[in-house]
C-alpha cells in the first residue's frame, strides 16, 4: 500500500512538473540543435561548436509545411528568446508566457539552449571576445535563424530577438552585430555591448556598471556590424531593485544603441541620434508595481524604450513565477507583451 501511495504521489509530483513546464498555448515544440564552424568559444574554452533548441510553432501555422513546399502560407514573424542563468527554454517558455502571445499573434518562438559545458550555470557567454565578434554563441545563434527561416516560411522582415539577464547581453551582440537579420531587439535586466571582455570582469559589470562608456560601446557595436545598415529599434526593461544587474545598466544600453544607431544613420557621429528621452511618463497601477516608461523618437518614430519598474528585482516583469524558476515577478507590467506590441511597430526594411 505504501509502495502504491509512493509511486502515486511521484506521478503527482511529475504531473505537476510538466503543467509549470508546458505552455498553456494549443501549438507545438520542436527540439533541434545547430552547430557552427565559428561557434568555438575564446580559447582555451572546450565548450562544443553546437547548441540545441526548442522551436515553438502556433496552431496556425503548418508545423509540416517548410517554406519550400508551402507557398499558399503566409510567411510569419520569428521571435529568438535567450533565457538567463540556471533557466532552461521550458522555463523561460512557460515564465515568460511568450507562446500564449504566439498563439494569438501567430509568429514562431525559437529558445536556443545553453550546453552546461559552455558554462555551469547555463549562462550565455555575453563577455565572450569572439562571441563579440560575430563567432562563438552569436554565430551559433545567427546560423540557428537561418536554419529556421529555411525550414520554415518566415517573414525575414521581422526576425526580432529578446532575452534576460545573460540572455540579454547575448541579445544585445546579436542586434548589434547583425541588424541585417533582427529587425528590434529586447534587452532586459542587461549589459551594454562590450561591457565586459573576460569572464573575471564580469561580475563587476553587472553589479557595478563599471563597463565602457556608452558613446565607446556603441562605436564597437557599430564596427561589430562592418557594413551599412538601418538603425536598430530596442526596447529595454529594467528592475530599479536588481541586486544582480545594476539598474545603470539599462541606461548605458539605450546609451550604447543610441550611439550605434547616431552611426548607422550616416556612417557619422554627429548625435543625429541620442540617448535623451523625448518624453516620459509613469504608471501606478493599483496593486502591481509602478514603473516609468520613457520614449526615444527618431525623425517622428518610436525608436527606443526604456521601463523601469518601481521596486523589482531581478526578474522578468509581468511573469509567471514557478518553483522551478523564480526569476519573474508577476507584480511587474506585463513585459512579454509590451516587448510584442513594440516589435510589431517595427519591420526591417
Amino acid at each position: 500500500m505504501q509502495t502504491r501511495l509512493g509511486k502515486t504521489c511521484l506521478a503527482a509530483f511529475f504531473m505537476a512538473v510538466l503543467q509549470i513546464l508546458q505552455p498553456a498555448a494549443a501549438g507545438t515544440f520542436f527540439t533541434g540543435s545547430q552547430e557552427d564552424a565559428d561557434g568555438e568559444l575564446t580559447p582555451p574554452s572546450v565548450a562544443p561548436r553546437s547548441r540545441g533548441y526548442l522551436l515553438y510553432v502556433p496552431s496556425a501555422t503548418d508545423s509540416t509545411a517548410h517554406s519550400a513546399n508551402a507557398s499558399s502560407q503566409k510567411p510569419v514573424p520569428l521571435l529568438v528568446m535567450l533565457h538567463g542563468c540556471l533557466q532552461t527554454p521550458e522555463s523561460f517558455a512557460a515564465g515568460t508566457r511568450m507562446n500564449d502571445l504566439a498563439e494569438r499573434n501567430n509568429f514562431l518562438v525559437l529558445y536556443p539552449r545553453q550546453d552546461k559545458i559552455a558554462s555551469v550555470g547555463r549562462c550565455w557567454n555575453w563577455f565572450d571576445i569572439n562571441t563579440q565578434h560575430k563567432k562563438g554563441e552569436a554565430a551559433i545563434i545567427r546560423h540557428m535563424v537561418e536554419k529556421i527561416a529555411t525550414d520554415y516560411k518566415v517573414d525575414q522582415s521581422r526576425i526580432y530577438v529578446a532575452g534576460l539577464s545573460a540572455g540579454a547581453g547575448l541579445a544585445d551582440i546579436l542586434a548589434s552585430c547583425y541588424p541585417d537579420v533582427f529587425a528590434a531587439a529586447a534587452i532586459h535586466s542587461g549589459m551594454e555591448y562590450g561591457a565586459a571582455t573576460k569572464k573575471t570582469e564580469s561580475t563587476a559589470a553587472m553589479t557595478k556598471a563599471n563597463g565602457p562608456s556608452p558613446e565607446t560601446a556603441g562605436r564597437q557595436a557599430f564596427e561589430c556590424q562592418r557594413t551599412p545598415h538601418p538603425l536598430t529599434p530596442v526596447i529595454v526593461f529594467h528592475g530599479a531593485a536588481d541586486p544582480s544587474v545594476n539598474p545603470r545598466n539599462a541606461t548605458q544600453v539605450i546609451g550604447q544603441f543610441a550611439q550605434t544607431n547616431d552611426y548607422a544613420d550616416d556612417g557619422q557621429d554627429n548625435d543625429s541620434v541620442v540617448g535623451t528621452p523625448t518624453s516620459q511618463a509613469a504608471y501606478h497601477p493599483p496593486a502591481k508595481h509602478g514603473y516609468t516608461i520613457y520614449d526615444y523618437r527618431y525623425d517622428g518614430q518610436l525608436l527606443m524604450r526604456k521601463v523601469v519598474v518601481d521596486d523589482m528585482k531581478h526578474a522578468w516583469s509581468g511573469g509567471k513565477r514557478s518553483a522551478l524558476d523564480p526569476y519573474y515577478d508577476p507584480q511587474g507590467p506585463d513585459a512579454s507583451s509590451m516587448i510584442w506590441d513594440f516589435f510589431s511597430q517595427h519591420v526591417r526594411h
